[in-house]
């Protein structure tokens, strides 16, 4: 959809991800980009199977019916994805699994392309739902293969305390997906660590580029901890009768870590939207939010000679030194208002966003909780999207 709509209002896509030129089709109205009209078509058919999936299951009672869909859903939509022949937009899926092979791909080497730093940053947002994979593939053997529970005798001491909390951990073996989910978390943002990592690697040692890789790679280093002290709690929530070997004031020191990380991931995040990715807050005097971390620009000013600087445009410098207050000269999406509402909506949602991590704030057990959090936060990211390939059509 970003696609489609960003070449409607002019701005061509496939050079700006640097992807390789595909023929275009004419249709009665306007000539249309036919890769983008691929990848439309194919997100189409996917989500279709996705939402189809999703209604079911919501209708099912049968609480082993509703996993069964779930996780037949989920190998749907891959088994779309890879499949060798030649149909459902072939050469897309082609290279959208080529692109993801670049992603994992764990080289500090090859060259970093836009589309793979846009497509990385896409699966960060997708994180969670790698580890809720695992969950529902383990509910589901669960269901085909049920656990047989002890009949609890009457033991004294010890025995009888060991045996509960068995019986504990079993019931509770399918409600965090351990270290295993930690890890599918952490993956997306390490890719993208490795990315900041190549790209800082072949800068110029000292420079602009430089500082700004560096302090990219340190906005994605940053959320290993908020998942990290976010899965110790939710495992010391879950295990329940186990909280009692750890502290209150350890449990206090863990959350207290956690909020710490979680405010500095979440304001660096919004902060690096807003001045790198989006280009944006800029002054009339010259100075702007990114130049916290690069410093002033690089860029030699023009120089004009006398004549050159006679036949210049008054009204064109004047335009440009004019723009609305903490944005940029040029703007792709006329209204101003854009663009402020995408900066407040961009930090409410990554705050919330944060909440789908917290052992307190249990998100996933109120109802469709889960589910609206992760509508909007795909909304979060399209907009981003949206913004991300606007900066590079402006400058």
């Amino acid at each position: 959809m970003n696609l489609l709509l960003l070449s409607r209002v002019g701005i061509q896509t496939r050079p700006i991800l640097q992807l390789a030129e595909l023929p275009t089709t004419t249709s009665s109205a306007q000539r249309i980009d036919a890769g983008v009209y691929d990848i439309f078509r194919l997100a189409r058919v996917l989500g279709t199977v996705a939402l189809l999936g999703w209604l079911l299951s919501a209708l099912l009672s049968d609480q082993k019916t509703q996993t069964a869909v779930t996780l037949a859903t989920y190998i749907a939509v891959i088994l779309l994805l890879i499949m060798p022949q030649r149909a459902l937009c072939h050469t897309v899926r082609m290279q959208f699994l080529g692109l993801l092979g670049r992603i994992v791909k764990p080289s500090l080497e090859d060259p970093v392309w836009l589309a793979d730093i846009v497509m990385a940053d896409i699966l960060t947002s997708c994180a969670r739902m790698f580890a809720d994979l695992v969950l529902v593939a383990c509910q589901f053997g669960r269901f085909i293969w049920p656990i047989r529970h002890e009949a609890l005798e009457d033991r004294g001491g010890l025995q009888a305390l060991a045996q509960f909390v068995r019986q504990r951990q079993a019931q509770n073996a399918c409600t965090s997906a351990g270290i295993l989910g930690v890890f599918l978390v952490c993956a997306p943002y390490a890719f993208r660590l490795r990315q900041c990592v190549n790209e800082y690697l072949k800068a110029v040692p000292g420079s602009n580029d430089a500082r700004r890789h560096l302090a990219n790679a340190i906005k994605y280093a940053s959320s290993f901890p908020v998942i990290a002290l976010s899965a110790t709690q939710r495992q010391v929530t879950v295990d329940g009768v186990m909280e009692t070997k750890y502290s209150d004031w350890a449990l206090r020191m863990a959350f207290g870590l956690w909020i710490a990380a979680v405010v500095f991931n979440s304001l660096y995040s919004f902060y690096w939207d807003v001045a790198f990715d989006w280009n944006l807050g800029h002054t009339a005097s010259g100075w702007k939010l990114s130049d916290l971390i690069t410093g002033p620009s690089e860029e030699k000013p023009l120089v004009l000679s006398p004549a050159e600087a006679i036949g210049q445009d008054t009204r064109v410098i004047a335009s440009q030194r004019r723009f609305p207050c903490m944005l940029r000269p040029h703007l792709r999406f006329g209204s101003p208002r854009i663009y402020y509402a995408a900066i407040a909506l961009d930090f409410l949602l990554r705050i919330a966003w944060t909440m789908k991590l917290s052992s307190y704030v249990r998100i996933d057990m109120m109802a469709y909780g889960g589910f609206w959090l992760n509508v909007l936060e795909i909304y979060r990211r399209w907009q981003w999207t949206f913004l991300r390939l606007e900066k590079e059509a402006a400058s």
